[in-house]
C-alpha cells in the first residue's frame, strides 16, 4: 500500500457527483467531503470517479476512487457485484493517524451494533467494579455473533436446497394416465 500523508480537506463536490447522490439516495440528499481521520460506515454506490457512501438520512460523503484501496481483490471484486453493499472506509493508518488515502473494509451492520452494546456493558461492568465482567462478555459476544452466522448459514442452504428442489431436472415426471 502506498505512503499514506495527512488528508487535505480542500475537496470541493461538483455538481455531476450531487446529481448522482440524488439519483440514488434521493432529492435533497447533501453531499460532503470525507475528512481527515474520519471512519465512515453504511452503504455505498459507485459512480463515474466517486464512491458514494450514506452516513446518515439524505447525508452521503463522496470518496475519490483513487485514494480508496480494498482490503483486497476479492472484497474489490464483491463489491463491485453487489448493489449498495455496506463497507468502512478508514482515512486513518494503522496507528489512527489521518491519511490521504482510505482503506476500504468489510461492514455488518449487526456485528457493529453487537460490539457498541458489549463496550457499553463494559463500561458499566467498569463503573460497579466487576473488571472480571470484561472477559465473560468478550466470549458471550463472540458466541453470540457465531450462533448468529451459524443460523444465517442454515438458512441460506435451506433457501439454496428448496430453489434446487424447484428446477426441471429435478421435478418428478408425471405418471402416465391409465386408459379406460
Amino acid at each position: 500500500m502506498a505512503t499514506k500523508a495527512a488528508v487535505s480537506t480542500n475537496n470541493t463536490i461538483n455538481e455531476s457527483v450531487k446529481m448522482n447522490a440524488a439519483l440514488v439516495y434521493g432529492q435533497g440528499t447533501q453531499v460532503y467531503s470525507p475528512k481527515a481521520g474520519g471512519v465512515y460506515k453504511g452503504d455505498i454506490a459507485i459512480i463515474d470517479n466517486h464512491v458514494l457512501q450514506e452516513i446518515g438520512k439524505n447525508s452521503v460523503i463522496a470518496h475519490d476512487k483513487s485514494k480508496l484501496y480494498f482490503i483486497s481483490d476479492e472484497f474489490k471484486q464483491t463489491v463491485e457485484k453487489l448493489r449498495r453493499p455496506d463497507v468502512a472506509i478508514y482515512y486513518q493508518d494503522k496507528q489512527g493517524k489521518a491519511t490521504d488515502d482510505a482503506t476500504v473494509f468489510p461492514f455488518s451492520r449487526a456485528k457493529d451494533d453487537l460490539e457498541r452494546v458489549v463496550a457499553g456493558l463494559k463500561k458499566s461492568a467498569k463503573e460497579l467494579g466487576m473488571p472480571e465482567m470484561e472477559k465473560s462478555l468478550d466470549a458471550l459476544a463472540e458466541r453470540s455473533w457465531t450462533r448468529n452466522q451459524d443460523i444465517r448459514q442454515n438458512i441460506k442452504a435451506e433457501k439454496a436446497a428448496a430453489k434446487d428442489a424447484k428446477t426441471p431436472e429435478n421435478k418428478p415426471e408425471p405418471k402416465p394416465s391409465a386408459k379406460r
